[in-house]
């Protein structure tokens, strides 16, 4: 595994999720949940999360197919501060969920972080693998157990959108 990865995606002139894609299904590169998030944003929103994929698997190695596309998750982390529900008006980080090859190929012992920024033409990613920190097990605990309690769409769809943005 690489210690960081990049991606752009532009999206000057484009419509429509698909356009993104390159010919790949939307329900194959983004979640039930990811959908959710982004059908209420702009093209910018989606662009923002597919870079933000592309980043993850170049830090994994791993070629962006529609198969390794779909399992890594990009989604809005709360605060601390935040209630994690609709209601909250607060810009979040993104948080980057892994499943399949993705998972089985990231390191246990670091997390991936991604940063997601946008320009007026593009969307650029970058993905870290950074030391696990206190609250990275912490979070964990309380995803976990809140995923059983309420399933993993619901509690994830309900959260604000990554990189200080609404939507």
């Amino acid at each position: 595994m690489n210690r960081w990865g990049s991606a752009a995606v532009a999206y000057t002139g484009l419509t429509r999720p698909v356009e993104l894609l390159g010919g790949l299904r939307v329900a194959d590169v983004f979640t039930p949940a990811e959908r959710v998030r982004s059908t209420a944003g702009t093209l910018e929103h989606w662009a923002g999360r597919l870079a933000g994929k592309r980043a993850v698997l170049r830090l994994l190695g791993l070629p962006p197919t529609a198969g390794h596309l779909g399992r890594v998750e990009i989604l809005p982390r709360p605060t601390p501060a935040c209630r994690g529900d609709a209601a909250c008006l607060d810009g979040h980080p993104p948080a980057v969920h892994l499943s399949g090859a993705p998972a089985t190929r990231a390191d246990p012992h670091r997390h991936i972080r991604v940063s997601i920024t946008h320009t007026r033409d593009h969307a650029l990613a970058v993905a870290l693998a950074s030391a696990l920190l206190p609250e990275d097990a912490q979070r964990a605990v309380v995803l976990a157990s809140s995923r059983l309690s309420e399933g993993a769409v619901g509690v994830r769809g309900r959260m604000g959108h990554g990189g200080g943005r609404r939507g």
